[in-house]
């Protein structure tokens, strides 16, 4: 967490269940994160698996979006930055206004390999894209 915030990291968002951030050795990165001035979120999602409350996952995902637009830098995180993160980044972006597909290969080029992970979250993506999950 201080290699992050040296690199002015203003925010952390896991998307780690307790216990996966237990098995990780992260069972205190909120700690850390507020030790050396980073913020920090948690919201966790099952492992290959989709956000149980869409409507929620709009507001982080609009959250995630709003201090992008204003400048601030951001990393998400699940444990392999294959499947949860790279769709909360996604996200953000369609919600920036990016069309889906583009948002899609934007974040897969950044990691380098085809993101989503899996067909259900592709499926996500494509509900939350068309509106689904609005409050």
């Amino acid at each position: 967490m201080a290699w992050l915030a040296d690199r002015r990291v203003d925010h952390v968002v896991s998307l780690l269940e307790p216990a996966e951030a237990a098995e990780l050795g992260l069972a205190d990165e909120a700690g850390a994160a507020e030790r050396n001035g980073v913020g920090f979120y948690n919201f966790p999602i099952t492992d290959h698996g989709v956000p149980s409350d869409p409507v929620y996952y709009r507001r982080v995902a609009t959250t995630v979006e709003r201090r992008l637009s204003a400048g601030q830098t951001i990393v998400i995180h699940c444990r392999a930055g294959l499947g949860r993160a790279p769709s909360l980044a996604i996200a953000a972006l369609i919600e920036r206004g990016v069309h889906p597909d583009e948002a899609i290969l934007s974040v897969g080029k950044a990691r380098g390999r085809p993101v989503p992970e899996t067909d259900e979250q592709l499926a996500f993506i494509r509900d939350f894209a068309a509106g689904l999950g609005r409050s």
